[in-house]
């Protein structure tokens, strides 16, 4: 979901398998001129490994050529194009290259019409039970009275939403593992409490608005080390890319929390997960924080990540044509940092 709309497969018997074959849209088989495969080998063995030219020489004979002649050429047959000359055929290449932004242009992939139509589809899902909600209190209805509210003005909408936040980051860690510890106390007597059972957790900010959530972080767990990630809708798709990635070397070794202020589709939200996958995480290891949550984005990101656990303050039932939440909080980022336009509302 991030990084690359064609998948490139290669290998010598990439053509060997029917179902393989049957996952691969262009099929191309790169043939190279028989002389030239044994100048490379003579020159890549003796330079390289330092062996003789008598040996490559009986081993290409006995063994390479006839396995090429039996299992590799025969495979051509599967090709939908062959290139002779291999990387030095500059006009079998660009058709290749046009043929694919062709096809990327025809299907016209479009990611969070994708996931929200999956969603109408399974309305009646009840609630994933990776998903954890803040205890719904008159004070915390309050707050969300303030920053819901179009009339709320950006000093007070910043003052409400820091508080919000910060209840929705102590409700998370609420939700680490702990042990019991006990502790002698000024008078002299034992108490019975607890302790945090993680000592290395990582927070990864989702930029933008994740980058909000950031202050409240560092004011509850000292010198926590943070994560960003940048991603941006493409004007022209409309559909989230990774722009900008920097997170721990040891990022594997800690427990991750994942902040966005608002997740509607939930496409950036899964990026960011499969991105930090990809690094190493163990799934388990991931919490994702946001001050609100649409419907169908809870389920679609708790059916692609059942053990990510999904923290919000609250779930709200739509998202209108434009992927805004419903009733929603409008355009997070733009409210919080004051970068709407002026005919926003």
């Amino acid at each position: 979901m991030y990084g690359a709309n064609v998948i490139i497969f290669e290998g010598i018997l990439t053509f060997h398998n029917q179902a393989v074959l049957d996952l691969l849209d262009v099929k191309v088989f790169v043939d190279t001129d028989a002389d030239t495969r044994l100048a490379r080998r003579l020159k890549r063995d003796i330079t390289e490994r330092g062996r003789d030219l008598k040996g490559v020489l009986t081993q290409y004979n006995r063994f390479v050529k006839p396995s090429f002649d039996l299992y590799i050429a025969p495979q051509m047959a599967h090709a939908d194009i062959i290139v002779p000359r291999g990387g030095d055929n500059n006009v079998a290449i660009n058709l290749i290259v046009q043929h694919v932004i062709s096809q990327l242009q025809s299907r016209g992939l479009k990611v969070r019409e994708k996931l929200l139509e999956g969603w109408h589809n399974q309305e009646s899902l009840p609630a994933p039970s990776s998903l954890f909600v803040l205890p719904s209190t008159s004070q915390i209805k309050g707050l969300h009275t303030f920053i819901r509210s179009v009339d709320t003005p950006r000093d007070e909408f910043i003052f409400y939403s820091k508080r919000l936040i910060r209840l929705v980051i102590e409700y998370a860690l609420s939700l680490m593992p702990f042990k019991e510890a006990t502790v002698e106390t000024p008078q002299g007597m034992l108490y019975k409490g607890k302790r945090g059972a993680v000592s290395k957790i990582c927070g990864v900010s989702i930029l933008r608005a994740g980058e909000t959530m950031e202050q409240a972080l560092n004011e509850v767990l000292k010198d926590i080390r943070i994560g960003k990630i940048l991603i941006q809708t493409n004007t022209d798709t409309g559909e989230p890319e990774l722009y900008y990635l920097r997170l721990p070397r040891d990022i594997a070794d800690y427990r991750i929390i994942l902040m966005d202020a608002t997740v509607a589709t939930g496409a950036a939200a899964m990026m960011a997960i499969r991105i930090l996958l990809d690094h190493d995480v163990p799934e388990e290891n991931i919490m994702l924080l946001s001050l609100l949550m649409a419907q169908s984005g809870v389920h679609s990101i708790a059916y692609a990540f059942p053990k990510v656990k999904l923290v919000t303050t609250a779930v709200d039932p739509e998202i209108n044509d434009k992927f805004h939440v419903m009733p929603g909080i409008g355009n997070f980022g733009d409210r919080y940092f004051g970068t709407e336009p002026c005919d926003y509302y």
